[in-house]
């Protein structure tokens, strides 16, 4: 791999010089200019941003026309990049000169940074298009699969994607933890591997909403259940993706249904065994986590394990919010349709068998 110059903050303007210039990546492919992925290597590494940094980067901004940003702000923007250079100029960018006028001096709040956030991932900029070019690397795929899934592969870490992985900055390692590098990069490569499915997905029909315009989590569910036995079985065939399948329509489904509406934030990484969703639509919350039941390990100790594990991350999340579990059967003797699709309420949570 090459690296030419690094980046640095600039004294004289208000946001980041990102000067570093990837010439190749480890797999020997070009890397688009307009790209530059945080790189480790032996003989160049490009640190990312700490918190200091990026409320020094800030700073400049207010010393040069006195707007402000609120604490909030500057956490969430740490929170969403984990320090990624190029991820904190769009933020802040989009969020002083095109939410906010360049010359307004607002105070920018956590809610300007979350529309630059969303923003930056329906643009599908430069730097975060050459991560969809990445995902059509199946060594790079069965990664992201084997992290969104959370299942447990301790040959993952000595495997050439997943090495290829760390070098592009795509994962890291927190705490012992292989996840996707930061939440942004989590959103955007779990776009990419449902936009397909999204596309295929006709345009609802059904009443997903309540009278009052909040949105009816039980009906969203039921419809769901519903597609996935009349279309999960072809669909799957023609997917690059096996174990996934299932995290994956359901989430191309909601969004789908959401899209322009809500917000879907995703939560997964390797070992968990599980993967987490918290929506948000119209100010309500909800929560839902996605378990597998396979040959090894029986229902009922999946559906214990997925109770204790959601509780814990609604508490953690969105304390009373409406919590559904859902659980695909991936058994190839599984039992029939009439019996496998299943709707139970075990105390304050919905169990949703597909």
């Amino acid at each position: 791999m090459r690296v030419e110059s690094a980046y640095s903050l600039c004294p004289s303007r208000w946001w980041a010089c990102v000067t570093s210039k990837i010439i190749s990546a480890k797999d020997g492919k070009p890397v688009n200019q307009g790209s530059p992925f945080n790189i480790k290597v032996d003989s160049a590494e490009l640190s990312n941003f700490t918190p200091k940094d990026i409320a020094r980067l800030f700073a400049q901004r207010t010393a040069e026309t006195g707007q402000q940003i609120s604490g909030e702000a500057l956490d969430y923007v740490y929170e969403q990049s984990k320090g990624q250079p190029w991820i904190v100029n769009s933020l802040f960018m989009r969020a002083t000169m095109r939410i906010l006028d360049e010359n307004s001096r607002e105070t920018v709040t956590i809610d300007y940074i979350r529309q630059a956030r969303e923003q930056m991932i329906l643009a599908r900029e430069t730097h975060l298009d050459a991560l969809a070019f990445r995902m059509e690397n199946p060594e790079v795929r069965n990664v992201m699969e084997t992290l969104l899934t959370g299942n447990v592969d301790t040959r993952l870490s000595k495997s050439e994607g997943f090495r290829l992985c760390l070098d592009l900055g795509l994962v890291a390692i927190e705490d012992g933890e292989t996840m996707v590098a930061n939440p942004i990069y989590r959103e955007v490569l779990a776009r990419q591997m449902t936009y397909d499915v999204q596309l295929a997905i006709p345009k609802p029909t059904f009443h997903w909403e309540n009278a009052d315009g909040s949105l009816d989590m039980d009906a969203l569910l039921q419809a769901f259940q519903r597609f996935w036995r009349e279309n999960s079985g072809v669909w799957e065939g023609q997917s690059d993706y096996t174990e996934a399948f299932p995290h994956l329509l359901l989430m191309a489904f909601l969004q789908r249904v959401l899209n322009g509406g809500g917000c879907i934030d995703r939560e997964y990484a390797a070992g968990r065994g599980r993967m987490d969703l918290f929506i948000e639509y119209k100010n309500n919350a909800y929560i839902i986590e996605i378990k597998l039941i396979h040959p090894k390990k029986g229902a009922k100790e999946i559906k214990v394990q997925g109770l204790e594990q959601i509780v814990s991350y609604r508490d953690t999340k969105a304390p009373g919010a409406p919590a559904y579990l859902i659980i695909f059967d991936r058994r190839p003797t599984r039992r029939s349709w009439s019996k496998h699709i299943t709707w139970k309420k075990e105390g304050e949570i919905t169990v949703v068998g597909c």
